[in-house]
């Protein structure tokens, strides 16, 4: 979207109003003007005290309003361009200004050639000079005023698109593709656990409040962490990494910030428990692939946004969270953009939507900071984890049981151990 220079459907009152300020002033100024005159006049050899020239200096006023018996059509009709001028400087754009200004020296230039008498109250040069600072301040002021708009604008379209993409679609609009285009991204999907609930005690007027607490901290830590807000949709937020702006780092960025989410959380909650709101409790689904990425829908609406199998898989995967009791879970394809990052294997689903299995894994942290006792547990899960799946059933009900004592939640490993027992009843 190309803004105007200056835009004449919300004329400036204020601008107009500072130009005819200028110019009373200018010219109330001009009426005691000061000119110096300077005279000039070679010497040399005209007498014996060997001075080369004279330069004769004198200054004074041209012009003493309280002393002048008639103003005279030059001055009179000096002041109407003038004023002319700055009433209609406003209602053009830079070059239809610029025309003006032109316009507004000739006819000065015309009026003193043709109108002047013997006597020229107001120097040619100020009233041009004069044309020259009027032109200077609508220049300055419609540039401060352009600016001003862009920031405006960009802040209104960042709120519904990227921030990046409301920047480029400010510098080149016919830049931004149109059809979209294919790049290798993260998103994240955090929503609310019990959200109809939690609604449902609450007024609307709260229920807002609690919504935009909500909102904003989620979508602080995802822009933290170099993330674009795609949506929200009801208690969901939907972020992505690696859109408009490509990435390297868009799958541990989106890790980073969903693991910010989870250990910030008591901030929020705090703000809720000091204005009498009900806590709140999250799951996040992180998921990485290939998805086309652009402006999507009709000519009656656009919506700049992702789509592809990435984006289901990581909705699925957040909903995944309850079942397993665990805060966040990531894909298989995140999961081998991390190589220095620790993960519990969860299980492998197919997810709605989709075909292809899913191999589903919860963050731990990353490889450095994971302490011994952490490290046994990881490598006694996946043991166990092996031992399921190659039919072990003993090994992998010892292993499991152990884990639900030692580490938890007792819940998933409850879920391990149900699964086991139907499997031996099959």
């Amino acid at each position: 979207m190309r803004l105007p220079y200056y835009n004449p459907g919300r004329r400036s009152l204020t601008f107009s109003l500072f130009l005819l300020l200028a110019l009373t002033l200018l010219v109330l100024t001009g009426l005691g003007v000061f000119r110096l005159y300077f005279g000039f006049e070679w010497t040399a050899g005209s007498d014996d005290s060997g001075q080369l020239f004279t330069l004769d200096v004198r200054g004074g006023r041209s012009f003493n309003l309280f002393e002048v018996e008639s103003f005279g059509r030059t001055f009179w009709s000096s002041l109407f361009i003038l004023f002319l001028l700055c009433a209609l400087m406003p209602l053009f754009r830079l070059t239809g200004a610029a025309i003006i200004a032109l316009l507004s020296a000739g006819a000065l230039v015309f009026s003193h050639v043709r109108l002047a008498s013997n006597t020229s109250y107001i120097p040619i040069e100020f009233e041009l000079l004069m044309v020259a600072i009027l032109f200077g301040t609508y220049v300055l002021l419609g540039y401060m005023g352009e600016v001003r708009d862009r920031k405006r604008v960009q802040r209104l379209l960042s709120q519904y698109v990227p921030a990046e993409l409301a920047r480029q679609y400010q510098r080149d609009p016919e830049a931004v593709s149109r059809s979209g285009v294919q790049r290798e991204i993260s998103v994240l999907f955090c929503d609310v656990v019990g959200f109809t609930a939690k609604s449902e005690a609450l007024t609307p007027q709260q229920l807002a409040e609690w919504l935009n607490l909500y909102f904003t901290y989620v979508s602080r830590i995802v822009v933290r962490y170099r993330g674009t807000i795609d949506k929200y949709m009801g208690d969901s937020v939907m972020a992505v990494w690696g859109a408009p702006s490509p990435s390297q780092t868009h799958a541990y960025d989106a890790l980073c910030a969903g693991m910010a989410i989870q250990a910030e959380v008591d901030s929020l909650n705090k703000r809720y428990q000091d204005r009498n709101l009900p806590t709140v409790a999250m799951g996040i689904g992180i998921s990485t692939g290939p998805a086309m990425v652009g402006p999507l829908g009709s000519e009656y609406r656009m919506d700049y946004t992702v789509v592809g199998d990435s984006v289901n898989v990581a909705q699925r995967l957040e909903a995944q969270t309850r079942k397993y009791r665990v805060p966040i879970i990531v894909s298989d394809k995140s999961v081998a953009e991390l190589p220095d990052m620790v993960f519990r294997e969860l299980d492998t689903v197919t997810v709605t939507g989709r075909s292809q299995p899913v191999t589903m894994y919860e963050p731990l942290g990353s490889r450095e900071a994971l302490d011994e006792q952490a490290s046994q547990r990881v490598d006694m899960h996946e043991r166990a984890m092996a031992a399921s799946r190659a039919g072990d059933w003993d090994t992998a009900v010892s292993l499991f049981s152990r884990l639900r004592e030692e580490w938890g939640p007792s819940s998933m490993y409850d879920l391990y151990l149900r699964g086991i027992e139907q499997a031996r009843k099959a």
